[in-house]
């Protein structure tokens, strides 16, 4: 299941930046970050599921009140299909970064956690199936899985959040003058990788769920300020596994 890392700083020039692991069925194919949805507006951005054509995580450059950004991650509920069926979860970032979500879309999809992020707030939204919970994140390093924000019973988090803690955040994109900011997260993400892929704390992960295998496919660096969003991705050639040179798209 994914991981999403988060340091919200006010005042800084970029007071969001975002580390996360997209976990996925190896085989179920998608696109880096671009422009894939031209009737949500030139810019709206994001990393392209082919299947379903939502997206894991969506920003938009040209949204009212100042640049956006929003993910969302699968929980672990097993929902009864709606009789009409499944409304893909990968709609929901669209939504956050340009309408708002649609309340009654979420409800017609599997659970999930959805992160929406704007320079000065950060909020995370659960469907478990019974209810919407909404929770606004406060300042600081927050680690996100299928739990919600900083859940210290999930292993990955109670293991490794002190460590991310620890580590300098980023203080920009990666790219540029603040690009070498970014080495202290992913020194910290390949020292998790001394785990086995399929250990409960692993971070870069491979996990067999419901007759599903779900492994990590990619890493995704994220910087969101009031000056604009700047979103980088790199693809895992071998799933669950980081590759010894990070290979930015």
């Amino acid at each position: 299941m994914c991981t999403v890392i988060i340091d919200f700083e006010p005042g800084r020039p970029w007071p969001i930046a975002v580390l996360g692991l997209r976990d996925e069925q190896p085989g179920r194919a998608w696109d880096p970050p671009g422009s894939w949805w031209p009737a949500l507006g030139d810019g709206v951005r994001g990393i392209h599921d082919r299947e379903a054509g939502g997206a894991w995580l969506a920003t938009n450059l040209d949204a009212d009140g100042g640049p956006r950004a929003a993910v969302v991650l699968n929980r672990r509920e097993d929902l009864p299909m709606p009789a009409s069926g499944w409304v893909s979860r990968g709609v929901l970032p669209l939504q956050a970064v340009t309408t708002g979500v649609d309340g009654s879309d979420g409800r017609m999809a599997r659970s999930w956690n959805l992160v929406e992020l704007r320079p000065d707030r950060v909020e995370v939204t659960s469907w478990d199936g019974t209810s919407l919970r909404s929770v606004e994140v406060p300042p600081g390093l927050h680690v996100v899985t299928h739990e919600g924000p900083d859940h210290l019973d999930v292993p990955r988090v109670r293991r490794w959040r002190p460590d991310f803690v620890e580590a300098p955040a980023p203080t920009g994109p990666l790219d540029g003058a603040t690009a070498a900011s970014w080495e202290p997260w992913l020194q910290t993400l390949r020292s998790t990788t001394r785990l086995p892929a399929d250990a409960d704390e692993a971070v870069v992960r491979i996990d067999d769920h419901d007759g599903l295998r779900l492994a990590s496919l990619s890493v995704t660096a994220l910087s969101l300020g009031p000056q604009g969003a700047v979103l980088r991705n790199a693809r895992l050639t071998e799933p669950g596994r980081l590759p010894d040179t990070f290979v930015w798209e």
